[in-house]
Formats: structure tokens, sequence, C-alpha cells
């Protein structure tokens, strides 16, 4: 097979620092900026580089069609640790995150290895949920809740002092800020949730999302349309928000009112009865609603056995609609290649193979995650 190798492009300016224990430089189509020079007036998004169309479309022309389908994996790393990476990206959950130099060296490895530059995500939230408290610049991150409080210019430096620690490791996308409205129920409990103004929420995680991009790091927003008050998790159950669509508009206002900041949305997998009762990572509407502001979709992970429910309990129907829905990236905590698991490459094979609808859409959805890539500045390099 003809691969568009590590070897190929082996971006040596940022390998090389991981491989030695040093932070890695942050990619130049996102500009890196001293974290106290955060503006909280700044009115214009940060986030302003478009990717390179000519240099996207022409790596997207030398894809073969199983490297186009791995590109729309964001998924846990490859049990495989000498076979080259197809998956678009990895992302870095639980153990892998056990300590600075273990991930560096982890995620050297997987870049030197992948077929395209990889997105490298992570979810960093603050206070409880704080994944990276071993390095000393975050050990005391606070909370949504408690960064809610204001003022703005802090969130921004918070996020900053975040998206550095990130870059430091060569994470460069992160699954985070939460704009989910809440003012009581697990968001709330949990201090996840910046508050249930959509206006202040949309501030403080827009002025979070721009202090990741000072420091080079791409934010994916979350849980899109809105988790609300809802007391449960869907890590454990197929929930459903009863509310109307007319309901859920404040909720989605907040994204809107952060878009120039978001790089994408996380759909979530919380089912609305406004929208057929379906998961939002698999209705359409809700997709198509996002691709309207112009970010890149991401699904919540795809390998909760809680939201297969929603095809009968079959995790590969699960995978099928949610490329369907019109996701660019499907989420999965799962390592695509585990034998026990779901033949993620495959499944998608199949479906682009026998549904000439599928086929016809591969391209578009491979293209946002290209450029993506090159808002990172992760494609500069390839040959």
């Amino acid at each position: 097979m003809d691969l568009i190798t590590a070897r190929g492009f082996r971006f040596a300016s940022t390998l090389l620092p991981l491989l030695l224990g040093l932070p890695a430089p942050p990619a130049s189509a996102v500009s890196a900026q001293p974290c106290d020079t955060f503006d909280s007036a700044h009115s214009a998004p940060l986030l302003s580089a478009e990717p390179d169309t000519k240099r996207v479309d022409s790596l997207l022309s030398r894809l073969s069609l199983e490297q186009k389908i791995g590109q729309l994996l964001l998924s846990y790393p490859p049990l495989d640790r000498t076979a080259p990476v197809m998956v678009g990206g990895v992302v870095m959950v639980g153990n892998l995150l056990k300590g600075a130099d273990y991930v560096r060296e982890r995620v050297a490895d997987l870049q030197d290895r992948a077929v395209v530059p990889l997105l490298v995500a992570a979810d960093v939230e603050g206070g409880e949920l704080n994944r990276l408290s071993f390095l000393p610049d975050l050990r005391d991150l606070p909370s949504a809740r408690q960064l809610g409080q204001g003022p703005v210019q802090q969130v921004g430096e918070w996020g900053c002092r975040v998206g550095s620690g990130m870059s430091s490791l060569g994470i460069n996308l992160s699954l985070a800020p939460v704009l989910d409205l809440a003012a009581s129920g697990m968001m709330y409990d949990s201090g996840r949730s910046f508050g249930d103004d959509p206006q202040w929420v949309a501030n403080m995680a827009g002025a979070y999302s721009q202090g990741l991009a000072m420091a080079g790091v791409l934010a994916i927003g979350k849980h899109y349309p809105g988790y609300g008050d809802l007391s449960a998790n869907t890590d454990y159950n197929l929930l459903v928000r009863n509310v109307s669509a007319a309901d859920l508009e404040p909720e989605i206002r907040a994204f809107e009112l952060a878009g120039p900041s978001l790089a994408g949305v996380m759909l979530s997998n919380v089912a609305y009865g406004a929208y057929g009762g379906e998961p939002a990572v698999i209705d359409h509407a809700l997709v198509e609603r996002a691709h309207y502001a112009s970010w890149v979709t991401v699904t919540d992970d795809l390998a909760i056995a809680a939201i297969a429910q929603a095809t009968g309990g079959d995790p590969a129907a699960l995978l099928r609609a949610a490329y369907l829905a019109g996701n660019d990236l499907l989420l999965t905590t799962a390592p695509p290649d585990w034998d026990k698991g779901l033949d993620y490459m495959g499944v998608l094979m199949d479906l682009v193979n026998t549904d000439p609808q599928a086929m016809a859409a591969l391209d578009d959805r491979v293209r946002r995650v290209l450029g993506l890539k090159d808002r990172l500045g992760l494609l500069e390099q390839v040959e």
C-alpha cells in the first residue's frame, strides 16, 4: 500500500523536541503568544487562519479509500506499536495520561508512524476532573464553575496555561470547554458548567478557547446542543431530554455566540424528544446545523455501551448512523485494532462501498478533517 508515511513528512521541528523531552513548539498556523498578553476586550477571533485549500485538496487526492476512512476516526491509540497509524487522530485518556515524559514519548512515537500527521486530543477540564494535574502549572486548574465567577481575562489566561501544558506534551486538540447551560443537575454539581446564561457562558468559553489558541491548541466545545439540567450521565444510561426545540434554542445560542473561537463541537450522546428522540450524535438535523456554523463535528464516545441502545444494542449500526448523520470525526475510546472490539475501519469501508450516498459524502468529511489539521500547521511538511 502506498502510504504517505511519517517518514516522508517527519516534521522534525515538532517531534525532535518531544523525543528529547522538551516542550513542543506550537503549530505555526495557530500562533502562540505569552499567556499574560490575553486581552479580555479582544473582539476578533484568534482562530482566523483558514486552511490552505490547495494543500488540503492535493493531499486528499493522494489518499487511498482506506486512508480517507482512517482520517475520520479519533480513537484510542492502536494497540499495534509498530504498524503505520491509519487513524486521523488519537484521544489520550486514562492511563495514557500518567505522566509528562510518558505522554511525550507516546505521542512522538504515534506521530512518527502516522499516515497523516495526527490530531492528538485530550479531555482537559479543571477541578476534580483535571487530567493534567501532573503538570505543575496546572495542578490547581479551577473548575469551569469556579472560572465562571470571572473575570474574563483570568479565564483566558487559564485557557492559555492549559494550552501551553497540552502543547508541551504534543497534544493539539482540546475536547473542551463545556458550554452546557446548567443551574442544577450533573453538569452543575460536578462544576463542569460555566453557568446558565447563554451570553455569559459564551463569553467564558470563548475566552478559554482563545487562550488555548494562543498556545497552539484548537478547542472543541461540548456537549452540543446542550446537556441541560439532567442529573444522570450518558456514560451509564441512554438519556432523553423531553424539551421543545424552542427551549433548546438558548442552549444552542451559547455555542453560536462562542462560535468564532471554536474549531468544532462535540455532539452529545443525549437524545432529544424535539429531534425524534435520537441522540444528537446520530441526528442529521443537529449535525447539519453545526456544519452551518462552519464547525467540524465530533461525536461523543461511540464506544459507550449505553449509547448503542439507540440502535438496538448494535455498535456497528451506531457507527454507521453516526457517519450517515454527517459527523466528521467519529470518536471512540476503544482501540481500532482491538480483536475483542468493533472493526471500525471495516464497518466504514463496507458502508461506503455499498452505499453510494455514503461514498459521495466521504471527501467532504475528510476535507474538513484535513483542514483542521492544516490550521494547526500539521500539513505544511507533508510530501
